[in-house]
């Protein structure tokens, strides 16, 4: 493993899931970040729950990391509707991001779309169950070398360097600049504060058409 990778705080936690309600798809434009953030939550893995965050980035796709869904026997998204079953149709082990089928009833969808350093933006975290909007500032794009999430290899990540103050359980969040998803957050440094990296979320855009369960690996 590289230094930038020993550098890197994996972020997980768990959290309780609730029930489902709500008729009908949703197609509204978003108030704000947190109508289409969520919790997933993975099963299977250890005795306890692993749970991340995502975000809806088209009728009922969500994305993610996919270090919080890998070898899981089963999947659960938390959106502002309640909570259903997911289905993994995309999963990327080197670059770390997955995609979920879920219940579009779940949340609103944010499009994607990409940064540029300077962006500021919100992403959606997770503190007693309750969806919290931190400021996010982009400080530059980076092209990440550093293992897959097995800890194998070297690969390279394209993604941006944030400005956040993240915690463990927060891997997955999606920063939101001007109404558009742009960086799934992965990691925290260890080495200086508020520091974060994230895998830009255009690595999904093309796979959110994907309807058929994939295989996720094992447990990370």
């Amino acid at each position: 493993m590289n230094i930038l990778a020993r550098s890197l705080c994996i972020a997980l936690v768990g959290v309780l899931a609730a029930s489902c309600g709500g008729d009908g798809s949703t197609t509204a434009v978003p108030s704000r970040p947190s109508d289409s953030a969520v919790q997933v939550v993975a099963f299977g893995c250890s005795r306890v729950e692993v749970h991340g965050a995502g975000l809806m980035v088209a009728d009922g796709r969500v994305a993610t990391v996919a270090h919080v869904v890998a070898g899981a026997d089963r999947i659960e998204v938390r959106g502002i509707h309640g909570t259903a079953q997911a289905t993994i149709v995309y999963f990327d082990p080197v670059l770390d991001v997955a995609v979920l089928e879920v219940d579009p009833r779940l949340a609103t969808p944010i499009p994607i779309s990409t940064a540029k350093r300077g962006d500021t933006g919100t992403v959606v975290v997770y503190r007693d169950d309750t969806p919290v909007e931190l400021p996010a500032e982009v400080q530059r794009l980076v092209d990440i070398r550093t293992a897959d999430i097995y800890g194998m290899g070297k690969h390279i990540r394209p993604g941006y360097e944030l400005t956040v103050d993240i915690q463990p359980g927060d891997s997955g969040s999606v920063v939101v600049v001007d109404g558009k998803a742009v960086a799934i957050l992965w990691a925290t440094s260890r080495q200086a504060e508020a520091r974060s990296w994230a895998m830009r979320a255009s690595l999904v855009a093309d796979h959110l058409s994907a309807a058929t369960a994939v295989e996720h690996g094992h447990c990370a």
